[in-house]
């Protein structure tokens, strides 16, 4: 009721007549209630007493019997609410109303619209007012008004995800013969990683997928997701890397020295021989032209991470996802109660949420506890994961890096472990690599000489 009192009368959106006829159809026919059950709820009503009338008609349905005009006026008046609704006539005025349900649907998400719209109404009032409010951040109220247009967004979703066994097996064949054509065309049926016996094993990385790359600090975890999103751009996949650690320079100035093959510190310190800046400006041209997206807004909330990635798929600008790291997105919760575990968790589900509404993988970046530093073996595992098992739980892979050099200068240079430690459609273990000395390079172990 407070929502109708902001609105001015002269521009709710709603429809009487249409709210008349569906009612009437529901109580015309005995199972039309399960067609729109869904889609329709008291609130999407706009009339008060129009909103009862579909409480009494969803009631008798979640009895167990079919709604018609005694069941709802009995019901209506067990709860002293008759009077309210306009008595027995109305009721029997709303039947007369109508002659069939074939438009029902059509009828119902056109109300569901106008609710939306009444929805939207609302929440751009409150957006003007907090806007006008000089005493809040206006950070907070960003952040605040995309949370509010993202919880009218849910709701724009009709359909049902439910499908018969027989629609999804066809579904599976479909995708199989794509990924056979792929294959037999020389390409891979995911987004390349840039390693070979990595694409093999994970079969690249896959649309709805929420892969976490995870390692200690100085591993080269964000290093080896530049290299996904360069072999990604190259082959024409438009990638979008959410940075909140690093600007947008500093990880340009990877790419260079990555696609350069340049010497990192002499390209740092502006020392680069003259073939070497040959080699840097054929660098630049060619990643000028790479569809890749870089946010380097630090502090960002999983929803307006969410929000942006959104906005750059419309404009075709995003068919893979990279967040680096989940450790640095502001997790500040409308829950104070909520402890920083909880705070992880809503943010792992949200990322993987990110990944199926937009059918994109989603590359998330994991810190881990120092608790793999404590252990003689110091190669990460599950448990590592710092500060939450959603983690761990919403993933649909989780990739380690391991660097033994580093513990170890016994070690063999410059090579690394990466460890499959979760794969939620298949097999799990390590596989080399190598690298260079800046990190800028890494390439299948068997290569001997990547560099």
């Amino acid at each position: 009721m407070k929502a109708r009192n902001n609105i001015q009368s002269c521009s709710i959106p709603y429809s009487e007549k249409v709210e008349q006829i569906v009612l009437g159809m529901l109580m015309l026919e005995s199972t039309a209630i399960n067609e729109v059950d869904v889609l329709l709820k008291p609130e999407t009503f706009y009339k008060p007493a129009h909103a009862l009338i579909y409480q009494a008609i969803q009631a008798v349905s979640q009895e167990g019997y079919s709604p018609d005009m005694v069941l709802v006026f009995n019901r209506l008046n067990k709860e002293n609410k008759l009077n309210e609704v306009g008595g027995a006539y109305y009721l029997s005025e709303l039947i007369s109303r109508v002659a069939s349900c074939s438009n029902l649907l059509e009828h119902a998400k056109y109300l569901h619209q106008l609710h939306l719209a009444r929805m939207l109404v609302v929440a751009g009032q409150t957006i003007t007012a907090k806007a006008y409010d000089n005493s809040l951040d206006i950070d907070d109220t960003i952040s605040d008004s995309i949370k509010l247009i993202e919880d009218i967004a849910v709701f724009t979703t009709y359909g049902c995800n439910y499908v018969d066994l027989r629609s999804s097996v066809s579904a599976s064949m479909e995708l199989y013969q794509l990924r056979k054509e792929r294959v037999s065309n020389g390409l891979k049926s995911g987004i390349s990683t840039g390693l070979d016996k990595l694409d093999r094993v994970l079969s690249g990385l896959r649309e709805q997928q929420l892969i976490i790359l995870a390692s200690r600090p100085a591993m080269g975890k964000t290093s080896f997701a530049l290299n996904i999103a360069l072999n990604a751009a190259m082959s024409g996949i438009p990638v979008v890397i959410f940075s909140l650690e690093m600007s947008s320079v500093s990880l340009t100035d990877r790419f260079i020295i990555s696609i350069g093959r340049l010497n990192a510190n002499d390209y740092r310190n502006a020392r680069l021989t003259d073939d070497a800046e040959s080699q840097m400006c054929d660098a630049v041209d060619k990643l000028s032209s790479l569809p890749v997206t870089i946010d380097d807004t630090s502090g960002l909330s999983m929803g307006q991470i969410k929000s942006r990635a959104k906005n750059l798929q419309r404009k075709g600008k995003c068919g893979l996802v990279i967040i680096d790291y989940l450790q640095l997105i502001d997790m500040r919760s409308g829950n104070k109660s909520y402890t920083r575990e909880q705070e992880v968790t809503q943010a792992t589900k949200e990322a993987k949420q990110l990944a199926k509404s937009l059918n994109v993988p989603v590359l998330l970046l994991s810190q881990l506890s120092r608790k793999c530093e404590e252990r003689a073996d110091k190669t990460p595992i599950l448990s590592d994961l710092r500060e939450s098992g959603s983690i761990e739980q919403d993933a649909d892979v989780v990739l380690m890096i391991h660097r033994p050099e580093y513990y170890d200068k016994n070690e063999e240079k410059g090579v690394g472990i990466l460890r499959i430690a979760k794969q939620r459609d298949g097999q799990s273990g390590d596989i080399n690599f190598r690298y260079n000395e800046s990190l800028t390079r890494f390439s299948d172990y068997e290569n001997q000489t990547p560099f």
